[in-house]
């Protein structure tokens, strides 16, 4: 009979500390992208692209859905940390070459280290609004011909 009391106890000391954590989980995620779907502003290039956020253990992935010539849409998938480590960049469904280092400065600021087979191509720089709704990302690049610009992705 101890015995079972003491199980019993402990039970409800685990159940306890899992609510505890699962009641934390989305405080301590506060610094992350707000998760859902977000459209990125028509450009004068045209190509519509949309991208889908979702908390992924202790990161967060990142689902890209790009207008291609043809009329179809490719899809980009990566996972990040925000720990400025390479994540593979897939492009559907297969590893494409590329990677992206993305680093969380603060709560509303990273920088993406954009690479093709290792070598870098683009350093980008985001930033959250404070109201969290719009990402501002200027694109800056590290060797001739890559894209240089500011766009803007607006939260659905």
């Amino acid at each position: 009979m101890v015995r079972s009391i003491a199980t019993r106890g402990l039970r409800i000391k685990c159940m306890v500390l899992v609510i505890g954590l699962a009641t934390l989980a989305p405080i301590l995620r506060a610094d992350q992208i707000p998760v859902g779907n977000w459209v990125r502003r028509t450009t004068k290039d045209g190509g519509g692209t949309t991208m889908l956020v979702e908390n992924a253990g202790t990161g967060q992935k990142f689902t890209f859905k790009v207008a291609v010539a043809n009329g179809g849409t490719s899809t980009m998938i990566l996972t990040t940390h925000y720990d400025g480590k390479d994540a593979t960049v897939f492009v559907d469904g297969k590893p494409s070459g590329e990677t992206m280092a993305i680093r969380k400065v603060d709560d509303h600021h990273v920088i993406n280290v954009v690479k093709m087979n290792g070598n870098p191509m683009v350093t980008q720089k985001s930033e959250l609004s404070a109201d969290g709704k719009v990402i501002k990302t200027e694109s800056m690049p590290t060797v001739a011909g890559q894209p240089s610009g500011v766009e803007y992705w607006d939260k659905k």
